[in-house]
């Protein structure tokens, strides 16, 4: 599941997001659970980027559920007391927490 603040829905929809293909074996996971990949040099693209497409239209295509709050907060506050794997590399750009 992802989640994200009504103030960034409009962007989520009208974005062109391209994407750069790397080769895979330039890349060694890092962290804990291994939810991140680095190369410790420069990698060339395989080709030049190509064209995401519909990030709304991805999510369904996925099975990705997004829910779209008002406030991510209250959100991460619950979703941080679970067992559930999570990651709040964004949440800098979120609403601040409400008082």
């Amino acid at each position: 599941m992802h989640a994200v603040e009504y103030g960034w829905l409009d962007a989520i929809r009208t974005v062109r997001l391209y994407a750069y293909r790397l080769p895979a074996d330039r890349f060694t996971p890092i962290g804990a659970e291994a939810h991140a990949q680095v190369a410790t040099e420069p990698v060339e693209p395989l080709g030049p980027p190509e064209p995401v497409g519909d990030l709304l239209a991805l999510h369904e295509d996925a099975g990705i559920q997004l829910r779209v709050l008002p406030n991510l907060w209250p959100f991460w506050d619950i979703v941080t007391t679970t067992t559930l794997g999570f990651s709040g590399v964004r949440l800098r750009f979120a609403r601040p927490r409400p008082r």
